[in-house]
């Protein structure tokens, strides 16, 4: 009986310590991945996330392809994507590819999608 007081006790203190460390060690790797995008020497296409919609399916395809991209919120909300300067094209097809809709559910045409590089 004592010994599965202690095992429930050490549990519930070494289960909650670990998720802790977890969540800490995906958040540091998350604000790295964040300060070298938005560097100035980064390579980067940004893409101007239209307001109302939810840029995970394009941050998903552009993963699969290889790209890294971080969510910019300061000012206009901002998909900013790592790649080279011969890459641009591709990222920017992949955005203009992906269905874009806003909540409400009005499509958005791909002549609307805003674009910046940074060199």
């Amino acid at each position: 009986m004592v010994l599965a007081a202690s095992l429930l006790v050490l549990t519930l203190m070494v289960v909650p310590l670990v998720l802790l460390v977890t969540m800490r060690r995906f958040g540091m790797e998350q604000a790295e991945t964040e300060q070298a995008l938005l560097s100035p020497q980064a390579h980067t296409v940004s893409w101007v996330v239209p307001e109302g919609e939810d840029p995970a399916l394009v941050r998903t395809r552009l993963a699969h392809a290889g790209f890294t991209s971080v969510l910019d919120r300061s000012g206009d909300q901002r998909l900013v994507v790592r790649c080279e300067a011969a890459d641009s094209e591709r990222v920017r097809e992949i955005i203009a590819r992906t269905a874009h809709a806003t909540f409400d559910g009005h499509a958005l045409p791909p002549d609307e999608l805003r674009f910046d590089e940074s060199a």
